[in-house]
């Protein structure tokens, strides 16, 4: 009985959001193709708060696949994520922050599209400025 009430008291602060929100990276990419090849047409990022207990951290890789990184003064800011390629289309990548930019900070965010090889077959970067 003792197990039942303490699975409700972790449901109800689940539900509650007691327990805090995090900052993620979203990343919105329009994929076209070109005589067969990916193009990235758009790349529309944010910031975003999500639950602490939504897990955006390192994801398998995907080939093919869509990856973004985001850098801040040469460093590593995110986490290695990536979603499966199935061609033209809207994709949407999401990541935690290792590190929470100072306001002010310059964010380059690495997009880049991966063949079955894993090499590299389209990129574009969109740049922001962390408020």
């Amino acid at each position: 009985m003792r197990l039942i009430y303490v699975i409700i008291l972790i449901a109800l602060i689940m539900a509650s959001g007691c327990l805090g929100e995090k900052t993620v990276i979203k990343a919105n990419i329009t994929i076209t193709e070109h005589n067969g090849t990916p193009v990235i047409d758009s790349i529309d990022v944010t910031i975003d708060k999500v639950s602490k207990v939504e897990d955006y951290r390192e994801a398998s890789a995907h080939y093919p696949g869509v990856y973004m990184r985001s850098i801040s003064d040469m460093i590593m800011i995110d986490y290695w994520r990536s979603v499966n390629y199935n061609g033209p289309g809207e994709y949407e990548i999401i990541s935690e922050l290792r590190k929470v930019p100072e306001k002010g900070d310059r964010i380059d965010v690495i997009i880049r599209v991966d063949d079955i090889n894993a090499n590299q077959i389209a990129k574009g970067t969109e740049t922001i400025i962390w408020e």
